[in-house]
């Protein structure tokens, strides 16, 4: 015989299972109705770039020994038989890539890790990495350099280099590193590509010479023209036309237009810039007042400031230069590498 308590019991229990059941229905039916509307709302329609060369980021970065590229073309300066690593970081999840040497695979170190020698003579070699789906992901130009040791009495192949500071004189033998090697510049060569948006022939030096010519650079210095250019794209400064004014100077040319003997121009890691649009080789009105002034270089100083507060610009930190217009040229900025800070004005 139930009691009433039973009796009580059974009822909120047969109360909670039946209100179970109603909440249940109500979810199913509400999944229903959601998928139904769901399945009303046509997909997106895919975004198609016709431009890829718009496109200047690989879909990872590749570690080059001590630097990081995150670009689709750089250059690699390397001398013969050199040995480099190439690391991708931040790969595509479930995408594995290949290396190829003038389209020869290469085999890996590791995975996403290579080990790779240049060739045991001066010249170019191109290296690509693809995608399993056979797609070029990053296109490095390299540049096997002649030996700095080829160089007798100040020239190379008749090219005019000229001495380097002595080593008596060089006070921090880690910032005054004379160059290990020189790549060559010929006419077929001088538009290539070194990254994204700056050529092989902007970086010569300026003196007067037939082909060859020879040049010095550092990979870091592209790193920091492109972050700048880009940087000031996205602050609404337009830069279509970034120009290399001076980039790499032999010492025998900077002693002849009477620069400092200690030149970071003379170490491959330095170029005085400015924005051109118009075409007209002169500094454009970048804070819009009406003239061309140093206040134009300021613009683009500001940026290098916002950029030195970065942890991702650490290692690209160097000299800043502000240079207001003279008769022959307008205003332009210094940049380096040196890897401490050093900021100076010439109005």
């Amino acid at each position: 015989m139930l009691t009433k308590v039973t009796m009580k019991t059974i009822t909120l229990v047969t109360l909670w299972v039946l209100s179970s059941v109603t909440m249940m229905s109500a979810c199913q039916a509400h999944n229903m109705q959601t998928k139904a509307a769901l399945q009303k709302v046509p997909p997106h329609e895919p975004v198609i770039i016709d431009n890829q060369d718009a496109l200047i980021d690989a879909e990872f970065s590749l570690k080059i020994n001590n630097i990081v590229v995150p670009y689709n073309v750089f250059s690699l300066f390397v001398l013969p038989e050199e040995v480099t690593e190439l690391e991708i970081i931040y790969p595509q999840p479930d995408k594995r890539y290949e290396l190829y040497e003038n389209g020869a695979k290469v085999q890996k170190s590791e995975d996403l890790t290579w080990h790779w020698r240049a060739a045991d003579e001066p010249g170019e070699q191109q290296l690509t990495i693809k995608s399993q789906d056979g797609d070029v992901s990053m296109t490095l130009n390299v540049f096997v350099m002649i030996p700095a040791e080829e160089v007798q009495g100040g020239r190379l192949k008749y090219y005019h280099i000229g001495p380097y500071p002595d080593e008596s004189e060089v006070t921090d033998k880690n910032m005054y590193v004379e160059p290990n090697g020189f790549i060559e510049v010929t006419k077929a060569n001088q538009e290539k590509r070194l990254s994204p948006h700056f050529k092989l022939k902007e970086f010569t030096s300026k003196q007067r010479s037939g082909y060859p010519k020879f040049v010095y650079l550092r990979a870091p210095l592209l790193l920091k023209l492109e972050m700048l250019r880009r940087e000031m794209n996205m602050n609404d400064i337009p830069v279509q036309n970034m120009v290399i004014m001076s980039g790499y100077r032999t010492p025998q040319y900077n002693r002849a237009i009477g620069n400092v003997k200690f030149s970071r121009h003379v170490y491959g890691d330095a170029a005085d810039i400015f924005v051109d649009n118009d075409g007209n080789y002169r500094m454009d009105d970048l804070n819009n007042d009406g003239a061309v002034n140093i206040g134009d270089a300021d613009v683009m100083a500001s940026v290098i400031a916002e950029l030195n507060k970065r942890s991702e610009y650490k290692g690209l930190i160097g000299g800043l230069g502000i240079y207001g217009p003279k008769p022959h040229r307008g205003p332009f900025i210094h940049i380096d590498t040196r890897g401490l800070k050093a900021r100076w004005r010439k109005p």
